[in-house]
């Protein structure tokens, strides 16, 4: 369905809604990729044009992966607007079933869009390399507890709304005064803080947010694999899905009815594909390794305040920040180390010399696998200093600390990906979970666990390229995977 079509919804509060085609005057048109003509009410444009908003023009989406993926240069901009469309999308199938139409207001449509549009206020250069030293233990900032802060009007120096150095209102002002909305209450949807007070409509919102099935996948599926030149995340039916979204049994979230099974299965799919083969593709894991090996080296160091870097994030693009950082640490540190391939129009990522699973057969290496999958920070650490003595031994000359990297998976990724199915008035159950009706949901699970999610270590490639010719050389070594099994494995 073109963006630019009003779309066919209910009477009732949402008709009167110029964001979702009541009385439609339009302020403007906003294109995106691909082929997506989005809408632009005056109160949208007002935030869109808010300097803090166009700041996201200068993030990545998908921060190092253009050194892989060419294509993937696109901007945390264009997918916000992306995800506002999908919200609208979402919103206006809801509005065909008649409990969220009867027991959502104009503001709570109001609220949602308003979500949507800002989820990723708080997004910065490399942001999923810092949360996952974030998740590992670091003191580094979600994006979701910023981009609050921005939306209350923190960082006005940096985010100033009018022209000449004029003070100009926040964002929080817009919402109350223009959209009649409670920015706290967007902030907790955006955040998912919802409290344990949460209403049932305030449930309903955030899983159109954030869910196994949301808007924000729906548009960074399609828009990722376009910009990757992948077709993983665009092959699902996504009109037939929209079309099969209503409440859950409690009416507390979304759900799907019966015609939705097979889009939402292949949607999970697609999520799991480009996990496998994009996100995760080996050479994308070693950029984002050395990004997030140089930020842990940066933030150990301590030599600027949490609230330094913060403005520093905000302050910079992707590759102006990777300048900054270097310009901030000595010349042998590890984050100068890593950057080297990084920064400079350089391209010279780190090769991989060893790859664990849970679905490879031998034994030592599930026990590999387990054991570093288990590992803190500090034994993660030591480890890799014991590869180093290995493999200096091995190559015949001394390797810095940073020509090493253990890349393990995220542990945020573990959650089944579900969703409920309903089935009004059947004469027994009515409502089950899609991966007790879905094998293909329950194996994708299964396989993301197994087999996707990998360890890898990565090494610095003149290393590489040593330990390839060392062992061209010597036949009658062991092979290098042996030796990295016999150290992680040791007593």
């Amino acid at each position: 369905m073109p963006e630019d079509t009003p779309l066919e919804i209910p009477h009732g509060a949402a008709t009167r809604l110029p964001e979702l085609g009541g009385g439609f005057e339009h302020h403007g048109t906003i294109r995106v990729p691909e082929f997506r003509n989005i809408l632009m009410s005056r109160r949208v444009q007002d935030v869109v044009d808010h300097p803090a908003f166009q700041r996201l023009r200068r993030v990545r989406q998908l921060g190092p992966t253009h050194l892989v993926y060419p294509g993937a240069v696109h901007t945390r901009f264009e997918h916000s607007l992306g995800v506002y469309s999908c919200v609208r999308m979402c919103v206006s199938a809801l509005l065909r079933t008649p409990a969220f139409a009867e027991s959502t207001t104009e503001e709570d449509l109001l609220t949602v869009l308003a979500a949507g549009l800002l989820h990723d206020i708080g997004h910065y250069p490399f942001a999923h390399s810092l949360e996952a030293l974030h998740l590992k233990g670091r003191d580094t900032p979600r994006h979701e507890d910023v981009g609050g802060r921005i939306i209350r009007g923190e960082f006005a120096n940096l985010f100033s709304a009018a022209p000449h150095g004029k003070k100009g209102p926040t964002i929080a002002a817009i919402l109350r005064q223009q959209w009649g909305v409670d920015p706290e209450r967007v902030i907790n949807l955006c955040t998912g803080d919802l409290g344990p007070h949460a209403t049932p409509t305030d449930r309903i919102l955030r899983s159109i947010i954030s869910g196994s099935i949301d808007a924000d996948k729906m548009d960074y599926l399609e828009r990722d694999s376009h910009h990757m030149g992948v077709p993983y995340g665009r092959n699902y039916d996504r009109g037939r899905l929209l079309s099969s979204l209503t409440l859950n049994h409690n009416e507390d979230g979304i759900a799907i009815n019966a015609k939705g099974k097979v889009p939402a299965e292949m949607f999970i799919f697609g999520r799991y594909t480009m996990f496998s083969e994009a996100y995760w593709h080996h050479t994308v894991r070693a950029a984002s390794a050395m990004i997030e090996g140089a930020m842990a080296a940066f933030h150990s160091r301590g030599a600027v305040s949490k609230d330094a870097f913060l403005t520093q994030l905000l302050s910079h693009d992707d590759d102006r920040l990777l300048d900054w950082i270097r310009e901030q640490t000595p010349a042998r540190s590890a984050t100068r180390y890593l950057t080297a391939g990084l920064t400079h129009n350089r391209r010279r990522l780190y090769k991989r010399i060893a790859t664990f699973s849970r679905v490879y057969s031998e034994e030592r290496k599930q026990e590999a696998y387990a054991r570093i999958y288990e590992m803190d920070a500090p034994d993660v650490y030591a480890l890799n200093d014991r590869l180093r003595v290995r493999l200096s031994a091995r190559v015949g000359r001394p390797l810095h600390p940073a020509d090493i990297i253990i890349d393990t998976p995220p542990r945020d990724k573990d959650k089944l990906e579900t969703i409920e199915v309903v089935y009004p008035g059947a004469s027994g159950r009515t409502h089950y979970p899609l991966h007790e009706l879905s094998r293909v949901v329950a194996g994708i699970q299964d396989d993301f666990m197994m087999v996707v999610k990998k360890i890898r270590i990565f090494v610095e490639p003149s290393v590489a390229a040593d330990l390839q010719k060392e062992a061209r050389s010597d036949c009658e070594k062991s092979p290098v995977d042996e030796l990295l099994l016999d150290e992680i494995l040791r007593p």
